[in-house]
């Protein structure tokens, strides 16, 4: 299967986008940081920490589509 091209705007606005996307991850992963320091109660902390490991897969797979897709 061939390749589908994308030019150099495309790619430069997507990329774009993303790292507007990463930045709100990012804005999460410290308050979701924060309010698990802040509870008392393990369900709950086990429920922030749950949260916490899921945004870090997002960002992880943003980073690699940023990466492979727009070409940096």
């Amino acid at each position: 299967m061939a390749e589908i091209r994308i030019d150099r705007l495309q790619k430069n606005r997507m990329r774009s986008q993303l790292e507007s996307v990463l930045d709100v991850h990012r804005q999460l992963e410290t308050t979701i940081e924060s309010y698990e320091g802040q509870t008392e109660v393990e369900e709950y902390r086990r429920f922030w920490n749950e949260l916490r490991e899921t945004n870090r897969e997002n960002i992880q797979h943003l980073s690699r589509y940023m990466v492979t897709k727009c070409n940096r």
